[in-house]
């Protein structure tokens, strides 16, 4: 197989080296639903685009290609992926045969729905930090740039309890990571990105026909996982499907907000609340409270004025997020 697949590579190795992108995209999942045998992908970034980390495989499989993205890496995985490899093949030949040499700049996830699901992925030692992946049978998440792990394990945690579609699994782990600065670049802006998309292929789907696709490229002030999620909900409105798989995220409240005057603050929650942290706008952790209780009082006298976000994780281990304003 590697002596049809590698002569193929270095043809389009050969092809100018404008066809590269210096995108350092962000946070994405891949994922497949071995029942319907949809494939299907979701992403956001502090960039101008994201749709482009997609290469859709309909009834076999999906990746992603991120940070500093090379067109050539991509085409070389998607060879890959029509030639039968597994997930964890693409990884190792990823880096392998990396078009300039540098696969440690390099972030990929795989996906695929041989044997009820296998996935991969691969993060580069060059990667900006926060990076990482998570991986399960059926899915591969992967970010760089990030706040944090915990935006990684917020969208698994929302994408395995959510009950529904493809979508609507796809939709929740995007929602998992809907916190100011989710991707650092946006946290001036207090958005968790710029633009973000969401794919799902039906096996019977062509290339570029796909049975979902939005895509939504800066819109500030708003969120673009606020958007997306409206394109979605007037989607399954459009071709007439009836959900009641809103985002599975734990709604949190926080009173006074911004905090000032005797600098404390009223939490509550719609799940009893395991932990609360409340991080800066640079990732760092100020305050980290143990709690079992659906509300709480907190003591911000510490925090220096800013912008922060509070994170909860309830008693089932999801991941919540709020802005905070202390004066």
């Amino acid at each position: 197989m590697k002596k049809y697949i590698l002569p193929l590579y270095f043809l389009i190795a050969s092809v100018s080296s404008q066809q590269q992108g210096m995108a350092q995209h962000t946070f994405s999942i891949v994922a497949v639903d071995p029942v319907t045998g949809e494939v299907g992908g979701a992403g956001a970034t502090c960039y101008s685009t994201v749709n482009d980390i997609a290469d859709v495989h309909p009834g076999v499989g999906y990746i992603h290609t991120q940070s500093y993205v090379d067109y050539t890496n991509q085409a070389y995985a998607r060879q890959l992926m029509n030639a039968g490899q597994s997930p964890q093949q693409i990884m190792d030949s990823l880096q392998a045969h990396d078009v300039s040499n540098t696969p440690a700049i390099r972030q990929y996830a795989a996906v695929d729905l041989m044997n009820g699901g296998r996935s991969a992925a691969f993060s580069g030692t060059s990667c900006f930090d926060y990076k990482g992946q998570r991986q399960g049978t059926t899915y591969a998440i992967a970010g760089n740039i990030l706040l944090g792990p915990q935006i990684l394990d917020s969208m698994e945690a929302c994408f395995n309890r959510t009950v529904g579609s493809l979508a609507d699994k796809l939709m929740a782990a995007l929602q998992g990571a809907k916190v100011p600065g989710a991707d650092k670049r946006c946290t001036n802006d207090g958005v968790s990105s710029l633009s973000s998309y969401m794919i799902v292929a039906k096996p019977t789907d062509s290339i570029g026909n796909y049975y979902l696709n939005l895509n939504v490229e800066n819109v500030l002030p708003q969120d673009p996982i606020d958007v997306l999620q409206l394109q979605y909900n007037n989607w399954l409105t459009a071709v007439g499907i009836k959900t009641n798989t809103a985002p599975q995220k734990n709604a949190i409240l926080l009173f006074p907000n911004p905090a000032g005057g005797e600098r404390k603050i009223n939490l509550s929650s719609s799940s009893i609340m395991k932990e609360v942290i409340i991080r800066s706008s640079t990732g760092q952790e100020n305050l980290h409270l143990f709690i079992e209780s659906k509300k709480a009082e907190i003591n911000v006298s510490v925090l220096n004025p800013g912008l922060y976000v509070c994170e909860c994780i309830s008693a089932e281990g999801v991941h919540s997020f709020e802005k905070l304003i202390v004066n």
